[in-house]
């Protein structure tokens, strides 16, 4: 009962969503219809109370698995787009095989949809929200796992809704494989599989984005194959992110200019005798060096004031080789600590943009003494141009040690798409506002 409840809401609230998408997109081409010579809108209820935009669009919802899973936020969100996208498509086709489209304006059936791809995954966020404060959203889960990142992920998240369970009343059961022999977890999944209706199987290959593979089975082996795609070896995505990056540029540089006359301006004003930029060697796209360009944050004698105060606290040595920073940093300036705490001292890798040596997202650009501690995986890290953000720096930032970032930067060139960039620059946007991990 509980759950056709929770399908009831979630459906409701969507046709509340197309509703007004289509609601307010009529309005706007209404509103826009005296400045052009394309004919008006039409009547307003010639589109809301139109059943077949519901149809179309909660149909392709409901094939591509919004009611039946708990996806996160994003994933989510981006479900909800690719499945509006298909919906408009075969809704203009059913139109134009009807011979019905010309009773329609197209402005008013993409505008729609548009709106949709944002009202939709909002409404979803604000009423499972609601649905958890009363309980309706929960769902007891049991997590197997040695990973406690893995367990707390599941747990904090509540836009999945899950909860730990007790006293053996899981109602679904989270397997990670992960430092399990094979045996081992073919006769777990055995028992488990007799024991709930529902179990999620996490593989044991931590760095790889499964979400969108293609799964092919063997019938005559019993065995299921798993294709794995590099996106950034295509390219068309190469040339996509690149132009992209281009745009943003251009579109951010009128932005920027009052900005970095502001910041150096407040750097002179402090210390007029130093420099406005700071510069370092970094590695770029194949290991290929580049001077990176950051907004001088330290002081001028900062070689001699941090060797003082190293003599003073021994222990920031074991903290940097962790971290790669220092917990209190002696040579960043007064002006520095604000440019860094907003990360405004990065912007000046724009430059970097513009010369084709960074993107705007990315892998860190990486010191060449970190050259030995990436090891391994220092190919994976290299294989694209760094960013000036990417996905460590919305993931804790300093409170994520430094083998962490590597692996971070290594998921993010292994597992790209222009999905994932969009999420890191909301995220970005979000941590620059609330300052999350930043010290």
């Amino acid at each position: 009962m509980n759950k056709l409840l929770i399908t009831f809401l979630l459906v409701f609230f969507d046709l509340l969503a197309i509703y007004i998408s289509i609601f307010i997109s009529f309005y706007i081409k209404s509103y826009l219809d005296p400045y052009f010579t394309s004919s008006t809108a039409g009547d307003l209820t010639y589109y809301v109370g139109n059943s077949i935009f519901y149809i179309v669009a909660i149909t392709t919802l409901f094939s591509n698995g919004i009611y039946n899973y708990r996806h996160d936020f994003w994933e989510e969100s981006y479900i909800v787009l690719k499945s509006l996208f298909f919906a408009l498509i075969l809704l203009l086709s059913i139109f134009a095989l009807s011979k019905t489209i010309g009773g329609y304006s197209r402005v008013v059936i993409v505008l729609s949809f548009v709106i949709m791809a944002f009202l939709i995954p909002i409404f979803k966020f604000i009423l499972k929200k609601k649905l958890a404060l009363f309980g309706l959203w929960n769902k007891y889960a049991q997590v197997i796992s040695l990973n406690s990142n893995i367990v707390d992920s599941i747990f904090i998240n509540k836009y999945l809704g899950y909860i730990k369970a007790t006293n053996n009343n899981a109602e679904i059961i989270f397997m990670d494989t992960a430092g399990m022999k094979r045996e081992d977890v073919e006769v777990k999944l055995l028992k488990l599989s007799h024991e709930k209706k529902e179990i999620i199987f996490i593989p044991m290959l931590n760095n790889f984005n499964f979400s969108n593979s293609k799964i092919i089975e063997i019938f005559n082996a019993r065995a299921n194959m798993i294709v794995l795609n590099n996106s950034l070896l295509n390219k068309k995505n190469i040339i996509l992110k690149k132009l992209i990056d281009i745009i943003l540029s251009i579109i951010l540089v009128p932005i920027l200019i009052p900005i970095f006359a502001l910041i150096i301006y407040k750097i002179k004003k402090y210390e007029p005798n130093g420099s406005i930029f700071f510069k370092q060697i970094r590695m770029g796209e194949n290991g290929k060096e580049f001077v990176c360009y950051k907004f001088r944050s330290m002081l001028e004698d900062s070689d001699e004031v941090l060797s003082d105060y190293l003599k003073l606290h021994p222990e920031e040595i074991k903290n940097y080789e962790k971290y790669h920073k220092y917990i209190k940093d002696p040579r960043i300036s007064k002006v520095g600590n604000f440019l860094r705490k907003t990360s405004l001292d990065e912007l000046p890798q724009i430059i970097n943009v513009f010369k084709g040596e960074m993107s705007l997202i990315g892998p860190r650009p990486y010191m060449i003494i970190e050259k030995e501690k990436i090891a391994s995986k220092l190919d994976m890290v290299l294989a694209v141009k760094p960013g000036i953000t990417g996905l460590w720096q919305v993931s804790g930032r300093n409170d994520v040690d430094f083998n962490s970032r590597v692996d971070m930067d290594v998921y993010y060139t292994r597992n790209w798409t222009l999905w994932l960039d969009f999420v890191i620059l909301i995220k970005t946007i979000k941590t620059l506002f609330i300052r999350e991990g930043v010290r």
